[in-house]
């Protein structure tokens, strides 16, 4: 008969693990509040430093981002596509940011999927590299608070129609961060990451299955192999490269006070997708998708 000590059971990891630990994050609001994030680790972790030599990855300002890194008031939406299988790009590019965005690096956020926080470590690693939840109330308060907000609109549903060397994108639906954007008059930044969708190969196995998870517990389950099989990703280049910001919120979009009609939301959602699909065509020659169109 195995004897199991008693600190080891299950009652005694509840009580003392569990428990104490999600009571942190609702007594501090970590995710739903303004983050807890740890700079130095973001930067310094060496598995983000080696991944981050790993796929190459770099970053290409526009001329108006560039004009405005170092400002401390400076604040955008960045929109960014194609998530990709695990959006590894977003995690590293956390560390990244200081020299991109001098100016106002530490007042960036990303927001992420609600049930990481629900993972223990998952949730540390996601917090530590600037990520508070993606509800739609939390980002409304930390666009009211002056953040910049880094969104991936096209979420776990893209996330689960990645394929290796094709680029899909679901954005015509995600109309929310257009809405937000245009609340708060902060402008809005298209931006595309070559190579984030060449990463992992991938499996439709179970898709039907995998979507409907998704749609009801939130949980997405991506079939996926990496280098050699594993969960490590394929040494493939990626490039994020942030278009020009687009203020949603001027005249020219909506009618001065209250809140933005549905036309008006809809109209500039359209024009956001035509400047996504216009940083693509134009860029994708630089970036080895020179033969790929946008799906």
């Amino acid at each position: 008969m195995v004897v199991v000590p008693l600190y080891l059971s299950p009652r005694a990891f509840t009580i003392y693990f569990l428990l104490p630990y999600y009571a942190l994050d609702v007594v501090f609001r970590w995710s739903t509040g303004d983050g807890f994030q740890w700079p130095f680790f973001a930067r310094h972790f060496p598995v983000f430093t080696a991944l981050r030599r790993h796929i190459g990855l770099s970053a290409v300002l526009s001329e108006g981002l560039e004009a405005t890194k170092g400002e401390p008031t400076a604040q955008y939406v960045f929109a960014i596509f194609p998530h990709g299988v695990g959006s590894d790009f977003r995690v590293l590019l956390q560390g990244m940011l200081p020299d991109l965005f001098p100016g106002y690096h530490l007042k960036v956020r990303s927001l992420a999927a609600s049930v990481l926080f629900y993972l223990p470590f998952i949730r540390e690693l996601t917090l530590w590299t600037g990520c508070i939840s993606a509800s739609r109330s939390v980002a409304d308060k930390a666009l009211a608070d002056g953040r910049t907000v880094i969104v991936l609109p096209g979420g776990e549903a893209e996330q689960l129609l990645t394929k290796r060397g094709r680029e899909i994108v679901y954005v015509k639906s995600r109309k929310g961060f257009i809405r937000l954007a245009i609340k708060h008059k902060v402008p809005v930044v298209p931006v595309y990451v070559f190579g984030s969708n060449d990463l992992f190969e991938t499996s439709d196995s179970y898709y039907e299955a995998r979507h409907w998870l998704m749609k009801k517990y939130g949980v997405c389950i991506p079939l996926s192999r990496g280098l050699l099989g594993s969960l490590c990703p394929l040494p493939v280049k990626n490039t994020v490269v942030f278009g020009e910001p687009v203020a949603y919120h001027g005249a020219k979009w909506v009618k001065e006070g209250g809140e933005a009609t549905r036309k008006e939301v809809d109209r500039a959602h359209a024009d956001f997708m035509e400047r996504l699909e216009a940083l693509f065509e134009r860029e994708k020659g630089k970036y080895g998708c020179a033969d790929r169109k946008i799906e």
